[in-house]
């Protein structure tokens, strides 16, 4: 039986999230997408209409072989996902095998929703998380999450990178009380990541898994990524007033992680004491909205870096 693959436009149909935050989709050919606000990633096939002397029901076959179909999608999509700006999932997993057959094992067991009796197209959708379990197998243990010690780049970009002393204003007015910070890197030609770093002009951390627990980046994501700086679109995940910050530059193989002005990267280290934002990882990184026909064709394994610094 062949399959006829379609974009799902909306996520009503598919498994109930506990974050309704969706943020920036990421789109894999026409039916797999990774919903970066909320961690989910789905894949959604449609069987072909059951033959008339079939009955009106699909067959349990042709749905487990759909399910099948869509599941491996699935681990493709998640092996291509960055990590940092040093490796994909799928690198990383290639020195383990152990922990490679483990991420298969759970996909393998990805929960998925059968067509419903009502729904003529037959469709079914498999997904996963990017936090919980999934994450716990694919983050390395390696990062040093929390250690307090702030990641340095080789050289300070200061003198090399200019920057505007007028940044866009900060949520409300004052010094205290932000609830998390939105980074503006809209136009940098971004690629997502697990554990990317913010980083200041002057090549030391801002923000990143240096400050977060591994448990809290499990369960939360070390940031979030989205397509609007509109801040009441962010509250789920920024709180009520976030500082909101312009980013000069992305860094790194694939371009994953930011820059942002000395000034400003002194204002969030300052606001990333332990208590809420941290502990949440209340942190958004705005991207560019995908065009209509944007797609990302899988390439496992392509770990070629992008520019460093333009």
């Amino acid at each position: 039986m062949s399959f006829r693959v379609m974009l799902v436009v909306s996520l009503l149909l598919c498994p109930v999230t506990a974050f309704s935050f969706q943020g920036f989709v990421q789109s894999f050919g026409d039916n797999g997408k990774i919903v970066w606000g909320n961690g989910e990633i789905y894949v959604t096939r449609i069987l072909e209409t059951p033959e008339q002397d079939s009955g009106d029901e699909f067959s349990p076959l042709s749905v487990r072989r759909a399910a099948s179909q869509a599941r491996k999608q699935l681990l493709d999509i998640i092996m291509s996902v960055r990590i940092d700006s040093k490796q994909t999932v799928s690198a990383f997993l290639s020195g383990d095998d152990e922990l490679s057959a483990s991420v298969r094992g759970l996909i393998h067991n990805s929960p998925f929703q059968r067509p419903s009796l009502f729904d003529e197209k037959g469709q079914i959708v498999v997904s996963e998380s990017l936090r919980g379990k999934l994450a716990e197998l694919v983050i390395p243990t390696t990062i040093q999450f929390q250690s307090g010690i702030p990641p340095r780049l080789s050289t300070s970009l200061e003198n090399s990178m200019s920057f505007s002393a007028n940044d866009p204003e900060e949520a409300g007015s004052g010094a205290t009380g932000y609830t998390g910070l939105v980074v503006d890197a809209r136009g940098l030609n971004v690629t997502p990541a697990l554990a990317p770093v913010i980083y200041g002009q002057d090549g030391l951390g801002a923000y990143g898994s240096f400050l977060v627990s591994r448990a809290n980046a499990i369960d939360n994501g070390v940031v979030a990524y989205a397509t609007t700086i509109d801040t009441n679109d962010l509250l789920e995940r920024a709180g009520s007033r976030p500082l909101v910050v312009k980013a000069i530059n992305a860094y790194g193989s694939w371009r994953t992680d930011l820059i942002i002005s000395s000034p400003m990267a002194r204002l969030v280290r300052a606001i990333m004491r332990p208590g809420d934002i941290v502990n949440r990882c209340r942190v958004v990184i705005v991207v560019d909205a995908p065009e209509p026909s944007e797609r990302i064709e899988l390439g496992i394994g392509d770990d070629m870096p992008s520019n460093e610094v333009q």
